[in-house]
C-alpha cells in the first residue's frame, strides 16, 4: 500500500478529477460515507446520542459538512460547527455547505468558541474535520486553544478526517513545531493511501487507530505518484509463507551462521539463533566465544554450536582465529548475522569489519556489529546486506544526535541504504526499511512492550531465517515481510502478557502463530 505526502495527494486528486472523471464533489462523498462506515462499526453508540463536528473552511471541513448531511438525513442529532466564515468557503466545500438541511453554528472568534464549547463537550463524539493535509503553518490563536481545550477536557471518543487537524501531513516542515497542537484522535479514516504524517510525525500517536478508505480513485494513479514509499501489508509477505512441498528437507532452507556472544550477554546471540530457526531456517549455527559455548548450546537443543578464541574479557578474538579456521566456520553457511550481544571489544569488532569486508554472504549486520562501523562508515559495504540500527546506532554511524535521526527517519534510513547499498532498518515505532534506489516501506505493526532488550536481537534472526530460505528474492520484499512477521509477533504475544511484561522471549514464541495468521490473512 502507498504511502504519499502531501504534494502526492494533491497530484492524485486532481489525476482523478481531470484525467479519469471523477468529480471533486463524488470524492467528497465517497469520503464522508467512509466516516460514516467508521462510525456505524466502531462506535455505534455515538449514532443514538449526538456527535459534533467540527469543520474547517478547506475540503477537510467539506468533507465534514457532506458527513453532517448524511448523519442529519438519517435523523442523527449533529451538532455542526463550521469554524471559518460561511461566504468564504469555496468550491466543493461551498458546494456541501449549501447542500446542508441544517444550518451550521459559524466561530470566527475565542468568544464565540467559548459560547459553543459546552455544547461540543456535551456530545457522545467528536468528528475532527478543521484541518488536512493542507495545513501549512501551525494552529494558532483560538483555533490552537479549541484543540488544546478538547484534548484536555474531551474524554470521550475522537474521529478524525483524514489526518487529526494540526498534524502535518509530510511528518516534518514548519508545522511540526515541538509545541504544536495536534487533535488527538481515538481512531482516524484516512482517504486513498496513508499520508507520511501518519507515521513519521512527531505526533503519530494523535493517529490513535488508523483506517485506510478508497473513495475512487484508481490505483495507478496512486501509484504512478512516486516516490515509491508503501505500508507493508499481509499481502506484501505471503510470498515468503507458501505452504512447502511435502518432499522437503533441511537442506532447502538455508543454514544461519549467527556469529556473536561475549561474557554476559550469550543471550542475545541464543536469541537470534532461536529466531532464526522459528522462523523456519533449515540449519542455525552461533559461533560463540568458548567460555560462553555452554550456555548458548543449552538453550535450545536444534542450535548447533561452534567455538570461537576469545579475549581475556570473554569476547571474540579476531587474531587469534586462524584462516582456515575462519573458512572452516563459514564454509557450510548460506546466511551471515553478525552482531547481537558481540561486544565492543576492539577484537570482537576487528572480526565483524573482516566478515562484512571479505564475506560474499548474505548477512545481516545488527547491534554491536554496527558498533563496529562506529568511525568505519566508509567500510561498510556488505556484499548483500541488511543493517538493522535503532535510532542511537545510527545517530553513531552518522556523527549525529538521536534526536536528529528521529526527526527525518526516512531520510537516515534512505541515506544509510544509499551509502552502503544494503537494506537498511531503522527501528523504532513504524520501523523504516529502505533499499538503495530509493524504494522504502514502512511497518504498521508492533508496540511499545517490544521496547524491551533482546527485541530486536529476535528482528535479527526473523531476517537471517527469511534469508536462509528464500535467497533469490528482492531483498527489500523480504525484509519488510520479515519486520511485519517480527511486529506481529509481539503483537500477538502482548496480547497475551500485556506490553509491560513483554520479553523478548516472548516475541520468538509467538513468530509460528505469527506467520499463520498473516498467511491466511
Amino acid at each position: 500500500m502507498h504511502v504519499l505526502s502531501a504534494a502526492q495527494m494533491r497530484e492524485v486528486d486532481h489525476l482523478t478529477i481531470t484525467a479519469h472523471g471523477i468529480a471533486g464533489p463524488e470524492l467528497m462523498l465517497h469520503a464522508a460515507q467512509a466516516v460514516e462506515k467508521r462510525l456505524e462499526r466502531d462506535f455505534p453508540r455515538a449514532l443514538e446520542g449526538r456527535i459534533g463536528i467540527v469543520c474547517g473552511g478547506g475540503n477537510n471541513g467539506g468533507d465534514g459538512l457532506v458527513l453532517a448531511r448524511l448523519l442529519a438525513e438519517r435523523h442523527v442529532d449533529v451538532l455542526c460547527l463550521l469554524c471559518a466564515p460561511a461566504d468564504r468557503l469555496r468550491g466543493d466545500a461551498a458546494a456541501a455547505l449549501r447542500l446542508l438541511p441544517v444550518k451550521p453554528v459559524e466561530l470566527t472568534s475565542a468568544a464565540a468558541w467559548t459560547g459553543q464549547r459546552a455544547g461540543l463537550l456535551g456530545c457522545d463524539l467528536i468528528v475532527d474535520a478543521l484541518f488536512g493535509t493542507g495545513l501549512l503553518r501551525p494552529l494558532a490563536g483560538w483555533l490552537r486553544q479549541l484543540v488544546e481545550e478538547l484534548n484536555r477536557d474531551y474524554a470521550r471518543p475522537v474521529l478524525a478526517v483524514d489526518i487529526p487537524s494540526g498534524l502535518g501531513a509530510d511528518g516534518e516542515g514548519p508545522v511540526e513545531t515541538a509545541d504544536a497542537a495536534v487533535m488527538r484522535a481515538t481512531a482516524t479514516v484516512t482517504f486513498t493511501a496513508p499520508k507520511r504524517g501518519l507515521y513519521f510525525s512527531r505526533y503519530a500517536a494523535a493517529v490513535g487507530a488508523l483506517t485506510v478508505a478508497p473513495i475512487g480513485s484508481p490505483e495507478e494513479v496512486i501509484a504512478a505518484c512516486g516516490p515509491h514509499l508503501r505500508r507493508t501489508t499481509p499481502g506484501d509477505c505471503r510470498p515468503f509463507l507458501a505452504a512447502r512441498p511435502r518432499d522437503s528437507h533441511k537442506g532447502l532452507y538455508g543454514h544461519v551462521l549467527v556469529i556473536g556472544g561475549s561474557l554476559g550477554k550469550s543471550g542475545a546471540v541464543a536469541m537470534a539463533a532461536t529466531a532464526a530457526l522459528r522462523t523456519g531456517a533449515g540449519l542455525v549455527t552461533a559461533a560463540v566465544p568458548a567460555s560462553v559455548l555452554p550456555l548458548v548450546a543449552a538453550a535450545r537443543p536444534e542450535l548447533m554450536t561452534e567455538p570461537l578464541p576469545e579475549t581475556a574479557t570473554g569476547a571474540a578474538n579476531f587474531h587469534a582465529l586462524s584462516p582456515e579456521a575462519l573458512d572452516r566456520l563459514l564454509h557450510p553457511a548460506t546466511v551471515l548475522a553478525v552482531g547481537p550481544g558481540l561486544s565492543q571489544d576492539p577484537e570482537a569488532a576487528a572480526l565483524a569489519r573482516h566478515l562484512i569486508q571479505h564475506s560474499k554472504l548474505p548477512c545481516v549486520l545488527d547491534a554491536d556489529g554496527l558498533n563496529a562501523f562506529d568511525g568505519h562508515l566508509a567500510e561498510l559495504r556488505p556484499a548483500h546486506g541488511v543493517l538493522t540500527p535503532h535510532p542511537g546506532e545510527m545517530a553513531r554511524l552518522f556523527g549525529t544526535s538521536t534526536a536528529d535521526v528521529q526527526s527525518r527517519r526516512l531520510y537516515y534510513a534512505s541515506r544509510l541504504a544509499a551509502e552502503t547499498g544494503a537494506v537498511a532498518v531503522l527501528k523504532g515505532q513504524f520501523s523504516l526499511i529502505a533499499d538503495p534506489s530509493g524504494n522504502a516501506f514502512v511497518n504498521p505493526t508492533g508496540n511499545p512492550g517490544m521496547a524491551t532488550g533482546g527485541a530486536g536481537d529476535v528482528l535479527t534472526g526473523v531476517v537471517a531465517g527469511l534469508l536462509a530460505q528464500f535467497p533469490a528474492a528482492p531483498a527489500l520484499e523480504l525484509v519488510a515481510a520479515a519486520v511485519y512477521l517480527h511486529g506481529r509477533a509481539g503483537d500477538a504475544a502482548a496480547a497475551r502478557t500485556g506490553e509491560m511484561g513483554l520479553l523478548a522471549g516472548d516475541i520468538t514464541a509467538a513468530l509460528p502463530a505469527a506467520i499463520m495468521e498473516t498467511r491466511s490473512r
